[in-house]
Parts: C-alpha cells; structure tokens; sequence
C-alpha cells in the first residue's frame, strides 16, 4: 500500500499528489521514517541509506570545521570568518543535495549519489 497525501487549493488551482516516502529527503531526520516504517519497501530504503550517511556527513563537516576555527589565532579575522561563510554553505550544499534527492524520489528514480553508496551498502538494515 502507497502511502498518499492529496493536496488541493481550488483558489490557486493547486492539486497533487505527496507520497509520504519524500520524507527520507527531510534535512537531518528524514531518513528516519523509511528505516521505522519502510524497512520492506527497497526503493525507500535505497534513498534512506543515502540520505542517512550524506546527514552524517553534513553534520560532522560543520563541527569539524568549527573545531578547526579554534585553533586559528583571533587575530587572523578574515580566516576564521571563511571557517564560519563555509558552515553556512556546507549547510547550503547539504539542503541542495537534499532537494535533489527528493526530486529523485519524485522522479521514482534509484539514483546514487557518488561515492555515497560505496558506504551505504555496508549499512545492514
């Protein structure tokens, strides 16, 4: 059984169709729901895996560059705010890879972001 959500607006003649799987997208906890709720659904899983190590990624990038700020004397301001415009556009890469999966999903499409896979196959879930 699908899992849907039908949203409509007759004001702005809005009508689609939401399959819940999109979830696994959702920025740091999305991977969530298919790994709870989803575990036979392959195609779920395939997006959660991914989406699971690429939320690993991004939120470890942000604290290791955060750790690597403290070591740079105050003093050299210029470098430690690169350190901090970088979080931000870690931030920013991590939402647009997100958007990119849940156009995948969408597309109902078994895409692999590179290298990502190589480590979400070790998952056994």
């Amino acid at each position: 059984m699908i899992e849907k959500i039908k949203v409509t607006n007759k004001r702005y003649r809005i009508d689609f169709d939401v399959y819940l799987v999109w979830l696994t997208w959702f920025p740091f906890i999305g991977w969530m729901y298919p790994f709870i709720f989803k575990k036979g659904d392959n195609f779920a899983m395939h997006h959660a895996k991914q989406a699971f190590i690429l939320a690993l990624f991004f939120t470890a990038a942000p604290i290791v560059i955060t750790f690597l700020s403290a070591f740079v004397p105050i003093t050299l301001r210029a470098i430690k705010l690169a350190f901090v415009i970088s979080v931000y556009l870690s931030h920013c890469a991590y939402f647009c890879v997100c958007a990119g999966g849940f156009l995948k999903i969408k597309d109902k499409s078994m895409y692999e972001f590179p290298v990502v896979m190589k480590f979400a196959d070790k998952l056994d879930v």
